[in-house]
C-alpha cells in the first residue's frame, strides 16, 4: 500500500486543488470513505507540512496500531500523521487517516494521554461520524469537505478553499463525540492503556479553554468540551480523579518526542531558552542535558552541542553516540564520527537516523559502496526518510542503476510533496525498472501523480 505523502505548503488556489470531479453527496460505504481519505492524504502531502522524524511518527504509529490491532478485521488501513503546526489539535479523515498536530505531542505526559486522543479520533473513524453527520445534513461534497478538513489545520487555506464557516460544520454532534469517548476508552482498555488517560487529557484542555483569554485550543473547535461530558466519561470509567489529576513522569521515549515536536513547530529561540532554563534547574540531570544538546545541534551550534553532549555522557545519559557522532560530522571531524555513528548504526539496526547518518560520513570518506548499503538500511528501517530515499537514489545513479536510481529520487519528491518532479522520475523508472516491489510502487503511485497533475 502507498503510504504517508508529506509535507510542503504549496502557493495558488486551494480551492481549485481540491476540486474534484466526484458526486455531490457522499455514501457512508468502506469503498466510499476509502476513497475520500485517499484522496485527501495525497492532497494534504502537497497542501499541509508533515513532521517527518522518525523517532516522532514511529511514536505516533506504535500507540495508535496498537490500539487498531484490538479492533479485529477492518475495511480499510488506519494511517497516521503528524501535522507540523504548534496548536493543539488532532482530527480524523473518513478512510482511517488520523492527524496529531505537533503541538498536541508536545502536552501529553503519558502514552496513556496520547491513547486517549487517538482511541477517540478512531472511534470516530470507526463509527463512520462524520459521514453520518453528512447524510444527516446533506450539507457538503467531497471538495467542500477536503476543504472543511484543512481549515481545521490550516485555517489560510480553509478560508480560500470554504469560507469561515468550514471549521463549525465539521463541529461533532454531542452524542458522536460521547460515543467516540465511550469506544474509544473500550479500545484503549482492550489495547492495554489506561482509560483515565484519555480523561487526564481532556480535563487538561478544558482547564485552558476555561482560563484562556484567547480562546479555546483548536482541537475544541471540533471536539467541544463541557464539565457534563467529563462528568459523564468519568462515571463510564468509575473514577473520581478527574478533578485532582496528578501530572505523570514522561517516558525518556516522550520526552525526546516531545523535543522534537517542540523543535518543528516553535520559535527556536523559545525552545531553546526552555531547555538552558531546565538544564541550569537541574545542571546534574543527563537527561537534560542531552537534551539542550539536541536543541544545540538543531539549531546550527555545533560547538556548543559537542561541549553539551560531552557533559550528558560523563554524568551517565545513554545513546549520546549517534549525535554527538551528527554533531562531529558537521564539525567536519570525520574519522571520530564514523566511529561513533559505526557504533550506534551497529547497536540499533532499525535506527534510520542512525543509518542515515553513518552513510553520509562515509560517502564523504569516499567509501560509496559502504554509504550505499547503509542508506538501503535507513530506507529498509523508515522509508520515509527523505534525505536517505534522495542519497540513495544519487548513489544507484552514478553506479549505473538508473531505474532504482530514478525510483528514489521520486520518492524523495513524493516526500516533499513536490508532485510534478516525482512523476517525472517515475516515468522514466518505470520502463527501467526490473520486476519487483519498487516497479509495483511505480505502477501504483503514477495514476495519483497524473490526476493530480492534469488538475493543474
Amino acid at each position: 500500500m502507498t503510504r504517508r505523502f508529506p509535507r510542503r505548503l504549496l502557493a495558488g488556489s486551494v480551492a481549485l486543488a481540491f476540486a474534484w470531479q466526484v458526486p455531490c453527496v457522499l455514501a457512508t460505504t468502506d469503498e466510499t470513505e476509502r476513497d475520500l481519505g485517499r484522496r485527501f492524504a495525497f492532497e494534504a502531502g502537497a497542501q499541509i507540512p508533515l513532521v517527518r522524524d522518525p523517532e516522532v511518527v514511529a511514536y505516533l504509529r506504535r500507540i495508535g496500531e496498537r490500539i487498531v490491532a484490538g479492533l479485529g478485521p477492518q475495511p480499510f488501513d488506519y494511517e497516521f500523521f503528524v501535522v507540523r503546526d504548534p496548536k493543539v489539535n488532532a482530527f480524523a479523515v473518513p478512510g482511517g487517516f488520523v492527524y496529531v498536530h505537533s503541538g498536541l505531542l508536545t502536552r501529553v505526559d503519558s502514552d496513556d494521554e496520547l491513547a486517549g486522543v487517538l482511541g477517540h479520533e478512531i472511534a470516530h473513524v470507526h463509527a463512520h461520524h462524520l459521514a453520518r453527520q453528512q447524510e444527516a445534513t446533506q450539507w457538503l461534497n467531497y471538495a467542500q469537505l477536503l476543504g472543511a478538513l484543512a481549515s481545521v489545520v490550516q485555517p489560510a487555506l480553509g478560508a480560500a478553499a470554504m469560507g469561515a464557516s468550514a471549521t463549525a460544520q465539521l463541529q461533532y454532534k454531542r452524542e458522536f463525540e460521547q460515543e467516540a469517548d465511550y469506544m474509544g476508552a473500550r479500545y484503549m482498555h482492550q489495547a492495554g492503556f489506561a482509560p483515565r488517560g484519555m480523561l487526564d487529557f481532556f480535563h487538561k484542555l478544558w482547564q485552558e479553554q476555561r482560563l484562556a483569554s484567547s480562546g479555546a485550543p483548536p482541537y475544541l473547535l471540533t471536539h467541544p468540551l463541557s464539565e457534563e461530558r467529563l462528568t459523564r466519561l468519568e462515571a463510564v470509567l468509575r473514577t473520581s480523579q478527574w478533578s485532582g489529576a496528578t501530572t505523570p513522569t514522561p517516558s525518556r521515549e516522550l520526552r525526546r518526542v516531545r523535543l522534537l515536536a517542540r523543535l518543528r513547530g516553535a520559535p527556536a529561540q523559545d525552545v531553546l531558552n526552555a531547555y538552558q532554563s531546565q538544564v541550569k534547574a537541574q545542571p546534574q540531570d543527563a537527561e537534560a542535558r542531552y537534551e539542550l544538546g539536541v536543541v544545540l545541534l538543531e539549531s546550527g551550534s555545533y560547538d556548543a552541542a559537542r561541549e553539551t553532549f560531552e557533559q550528558a555522557r560523563a554524568l551517565g545519559a545513554p545513546g549520546v553516540d549517534r549525535d554527538l557522532g551528527r554533531t562531529l560530522l558537521r564539525l567536519r571531524q570525520k574519522e571520530e564520527a564514523r566511529e561513533l555513528l559505526a557504533r550506534a548504526a551497529e547497536s540499533d539496526p532499525s535506527d534510520a537516523l542512525a543509518q542515515l547518518e553513518y552513510g553520509r560520513v562515509l560517502e564523504e570518506m569516499g567509501d560509496s559502496e559502504a554509504a550505499l548499503a547503509a542508506y538501503r538500511r535507513a530506507v529498509a528501517a523508515y522509508p520515509d526518510l527523505e534525505d536517505a530515499q534522495r542519497q540513495l537514489g544519487i548513489l544507484e545513479g552514478r553506479r549505473g542503476q538508473r531505474g532504482f536510481g530514478f525510483y528514489h529520487l521520486g520518492k524523495a519528491q513524493v516526500l516533499r510533496g513536490e508532485y510534478p518532479a516525482a512523476l517525472s522520475q517515475f516515468e522514466k523508472a518505470e520502463s527501467e525498472l526490473p520486476a519487483g516491489p519498487e516497479q509495483a510502487d511505480v505502477k501504483e503511485l503514477l495514476p495519483q501523480l497524473r490526476e493530480y497533475a492534469g488538475r493543474r
